[in-house]
């Protein structure tokens, strides 16, 4: 007997009897009959609601609460029994006692126990009939506590008692109840309530074991559930939207009204949303990667529309944070350039994240301290180096801050050494300025200052320079100012001691190259001079070599090479009248051809060119006088020397127009008789022309 039976065996009266529906429990008139009275109380019992499962969901009970069949319990017979026990009483108390007292006695055995009298009666000396009376109005009301009463109210009774079979009857329906509850607990997806009431059922009944097996049944269904929900969140992270759905689809199929409904139809809403923001987050990633901050930019603001809720919200985040660790190489790279400002507008597009934030803090850190830096002052240069010296070893650009430390710990000793040189160099003496560039020169190229240091050394040397060599070139000068060849050549030996890449050496160059010149003329006129003369008397082949000894790279070289280009035209002009003469002896239409060919080659610039002329226009009438003396036989081949006559000579109008009658009568449809032309026409012809 556990504690709970031990307490209501002790006590006079049950504890906390309070049903739910409290119209149900008044008193009915005294004038009703008991056995109405019992009969009304018993059909007025509640019945217990439980959960048939179906095998399998049909097509319309996907997405929906799994049928649900109501089901009554099914109670013994309880006014059959109490009727046998009845009858047996009635004949044991005929036989014993008087009439009077059989009256009495049947009286108090069918007066059946109100509500009152069960919530008064002391319970040590209660009959087992008035129990499970009592037990039953208990039962009625469909909770545990009242379930649990009644059960603890009846199981007190012996194992051998007579009605302990009928007591045992009802405490396993009283437990299936239990479980029912239990179960609508575990359907509303109150697994841990559904467990609870079903081990509230005492472990000594012998319907226990079916509380084992059902909590068993419970725990494997929902564990599977459980299972296939965590798996479609696994796809759904993973981006696997088939297989989640796929997934999802088998809560359908698990006895479970929760998990077929409510979780699925999450799961649904959750495969939908998580989609879009897939969709979403694939087209971030698009755009950031076409790099570039402004796409950096977009690309994180649209991940950023992820909520914490999501599953990919973790994907979007490492989105954000490798798109943000772009931004901030972008901002590095201003940084290392030098445009500090630059650095700071792109480290403060970064989004706000942790993983990010010791990068952007130190970047924020190392570009200000270039505000200082670029003074260049030392104390500018210290302020900023005791400023990045505040990030310590463990920070992300703590390399980063020792190289501008080194780097700006150099610059104040190469900026003390510029100082030093200045200062040396404001004299301008030729010692001073070679002792201001030593103490600069101790600068490397590749040290901060080191453009800053060659700059000042080219500027010094040139002065330097200028100092040193203006003296030649003013030397040169006066020698060069007599104009004689000697005093020339001694301007230009002198100007030449001024060497290549110094100063003055462009400006003494210049000066050279004018004096060599007027030297060249002086010694190369003459050679010119008489070139031409031999030209003008007709000796061509003498006057050629004399030009010939003018060099290439003096001054006159180009003239004299012109003059002998004019001496050998004149040469090749005189040849080519030659052979057009020669050809033309021979005095036929293609000899004269010929010739006129030749005669043509004659330059327009070539003196000759009026002689060449007259010889092309006579040599064309010749032609012509041939083609007149032809058509008098063959019109067609008179025609065909006709034409040979060039354009722009005196005959080629004539023949032109020798032509056109000529094809005139070879168009004719009357014959002609060639050799009845005229003579006084011919005549005529050989006249005009």
């Amino acid at each position: 007997m556990n504690e709970k039976q031990k307490t209501i065996g002790q006590d006079r009266r049950l504890p906390q009897i309070k049903p739910r529906d409290e119209t149900r429990w008044q008193l009915f008139e005294g004038r009703k009959k008991r056995q109405k009275r019992l009969q009304e109380l018993k059909s007025d019992s509640s019945q217990i609601k439980t959960y048939k499962y179906p095998g399998k969901y049909s097509n319309q009970q996907k997405n929906s609460v799994s049928q649900i069949k109501k089901t009554e319990s099914k109670k013994p017979k309880l006014a059959n029994n109490l009727g046998s026990i009845y009858g047996s009483l009635w004949i044991v108390l005929l036989v014993i006692v008087p009439t009077g007292a059989s009256i009495t006695a049947m009286s108090a055995l069918f007066k059946l126990p109100s509500q009152t009298d069960c919530e008064s009666t002391y319970w040590h000396t209660a009959s087992a009939s008035k129990r499970l009376y009592c037990a039953q109005l208990l039962a009625n009301s469909p909770n545990l506590d009242s379930l649990l009463q009644a059960i603890d109210l009846v199981d007190v009774l012996s194992n051998d008692h007579p009605m302990r079979p009928q007591v045992d009857g009802y405490i396993e329906i009283w437990s299936k109840n239990i479980l029912s509850l239990g179960d609508l607990a575990f359907q509303d997806g109150r697994l841990e309530e559904a467990i609870a009431i079903a081990q509230a059922v005492p472990h000594t009944l012998p319907a226990y074991p079916l509380v084992e097996k059902q909590i068993q049944n419970w725990q494997k269904t929902w564990n599977q559930a459980e299972a296939n929900y965590k798996q479609t969140q696994e796809y759904l992270r993973q981006e696997e939207w088939y297989q989640a759905s796929i997934e999802a689809s088998r809560l359908l199929s698990v006895p479970n009204v929760h998990w077929g409904t409510q979780k699925y139809q999450k799961l649904i809403n959750d495969i939908k949303r998580t989609r879009k923001e897939g969709a979403k987050l694939n087209e971030a990633q698009d755009i950031g990667e076409q790099g570039g901050l402004d796409n950096l930019t977009n690309a994180i603001k649209q991940a950023q529309e992820i909520e914490q809720k999501s599953y990919l919200y973790q994907k979007a985040q490492k989105l954000i944070v490798n798109f943000g660790k772009q931004i901030i190489d972008i901002a590095s790279v201003k940084l290392n350039t030098g445009n500090w400002q630059k650095a700071l507008d792109v480290v403060n597009k970064v989004p706000k994240n942790g993983a990010l934030l010791e990068k952007v803090e130190d970047i924020e850190l190392l570009a200000r301290a270039h505000s200082p830096a670029n003074l260049g002052t030392i104390a500018g240069l210290e302020d900023a180096i005791a400023q990045v010296k505040k990030l310590k070893v463990e920070r992300p650009f703590y390399g980063k801050a020792q190289e501008l430390i080194s780097f700006w710990e150099q610059e104040i000793a190469d900026v003390t050494i510029i100082e030093e040189g200045k200062k040396l160099a404001q004299s301008r003496g030729i010692s001073d300025l070679k002792a201001a560039i030593a103490k600069l020169q101790t600068i490397p190229p590749y040290n901060p200052r080191g453009q800053e240091a060659s700059t000042l050394i080219k500027t010094w040397n040139r002065e330097l320079q200028q100092q040193e060599d203006q003296p030649f070139l003013d030397k040169a000068e006066k020698l060069a100012s007599f104009g004689d060849i000697s005093s020339l050549q001694a301007a230009i030996s002198e100007a030449s001691q001024i060497g290549r890449g110094r100063t003055l050496y462009q400006e003494a160059q210049r000066k050279i190259n004018r004096w060599t010149e007027k030297v060249e003329r002086f010694q190369d006129q003459p050679i010119l001079d008489q070139a031409e003369l031999l030209g003008l008397s007709g000796n061509i082949e003498q006057a050629i070599a004399k030009a010939r000894e003018i060099k290439l790279g003096r001054i006159l070289y180009n003239q004299a090479r012109v003059k002998i280009q004019e001496w050998q035209a004149q040469q090749k002009t005189k040849i080519n009248l030659k052979n057009a003469r020669q050809v033309a002896a021979a005095a036929t239409a293609d000899a004269y051809v010929r010739a006129i060919s030749l005669a043509k080659q004659v330059p327009t610039s070539s003196y000759r060119q009026s002689e060449a002329s007259q010889l092309i226009n006579q040599w064309s009438q010749q032609i012509f006088l041939i083609a007149m003396e032809v058509v008098k036989q063959d019109v067609p081949r008179a025609i065909s020397i006709a034409r040979k006559i060039p354009a722009n000579t005196l005959a080629y109008n004539s023949a032109q127009s020798q032509i056109s009658i000529w094809q005139s009568w070879l168009n004719s449809t009357q014959s002609v008789d060639y050799q009845t032309i005229p003579s006084e026409q011919y005549q005529e012809l050989r006249e005009e022309n």
